[in-house]
């Protein structure tokens, strides 16, 4: 039963992905061209969007690995 479910999820997903890319393609293919300038803005924007994304993940593989992320201890004694 595992098997079929599987199946229907990856059928589902796949409509939705080519459903999505039908839309995407329409929208670009009926819109006006944009200025150079707006070309630059964009590739800027995008590039500048990953690398800060893949620093936030190397952050956070980072502070895991050094032990940042564990709940906070304390060696002291409780006071009567």
């Amino acid at each position: 039963m595992r098997n079929r479910n599987q199946w229907a999820l990856a059928a589902v997903m796949a409509a939705l992905l080519v459903g999505a890319s039908w839309f995407c393609v329409s929208v670009w293919s009926e819109t006006a061209a944009m200025p150079r300038y707006g070309n630059v803005i964009l590739a800027m924007a995008a590039v500048l969007i990953l690398v800060s994304g893949c620093g936030l993940i190397a952050l956070m593989f980072y502070s895991q690995r050094k032990g940042y992320d564990e709940p906070a201890r304390s060696d002291r004694t409780t006071r009567d």
